[in-house]
């Protein structure tokens, strides 16, 4: 089991974002991983999970293992947070009990995607730096800039770090992701079950 607190900024990319990868490598960011996920997320009856933006989700990490992840309820409404995040590794093959389990507890199964990840990592001063680049089918392309802290206390002091990471990445200049990718995933499937297919583009 894992638990750490991530600081996290996110941000739509326009097609061409050579600009991006050419800062990524002159930070001397490393590529770690290139992963295909398919994520499952989970609200409770009352859809409370939606409004106050609790995660509950499974993770298929390409056919390797299954992550249980759970994230506590956010107050900060914008495209920057720091909360804590539980993460639970799993056999691929208790996918199937994973679900029932989580159905029987009376969670709802809210909204399902495929997303294709490349993740650069660096560490300074034992503190770890993240930077994935997303691609959902149909929904676009997305950065997001991460910070990983051991405590509370690291959280308060590395909310400063997190702008300077956004700025020095030329991240500012860039259209916020305002929204989880749970949301607008499913906010695209309405769209397109009402025949309104080009609402992203």
């Amino acid at each position: 089991m894992s638990k750490r607190i991530e600081l996290e900024a996110s941000y739509y990319l326009d097609k061409d974002y050579d600009e991006i990868l050419d800062k990524i490598k002159k930070e001397n960011f490393k590529k770690a991983e290139e992963v295909t996920e398919i994520d499952t997320y989970y609200t409770d009856k009352d859809f409370t999970f939606i409004k106050d933006r609790i995660c509950l989700r499974t993770r298929q990490v390409n056919s390797d293992f299954l992550e249980l992840t759970y994230k506590p309820k956010s107050d900060n409404k914008s495209n920057k947070y720091g909360k804590r995040e539980v993460n639970i590794k799993l056999l691929s093959e208790d996918s199937e009990d994973i679900e029932y389990i989580l159905e029987e507890l009376g969670f709802i199964k809210y909204v399902s995607f495929k997303k294709h990840r490349k993740i650069y990592s660096k560490k300074i001063k034992n503190i770890q730096y993240n930077i994935m680049i997303d691609s959902i089918n149909q929904i676009g392309d997305f950065i997001e800039l991460e910070i990983l802290v051991d405590s509370q206390e690291q959280k308060e002091e590395f909310y400063d770090e997190l702008d300077n990471f956004i700025k020095k990445m030329n991240c500012d200049k860039l259209k916020e992701k305002e929204k989880p990718y749970r949301d607008i995933v499913k906010d695209y499937l309405k769209r397109i079950n009402n025949g309104k297919r080009n609402y992203y583009k």
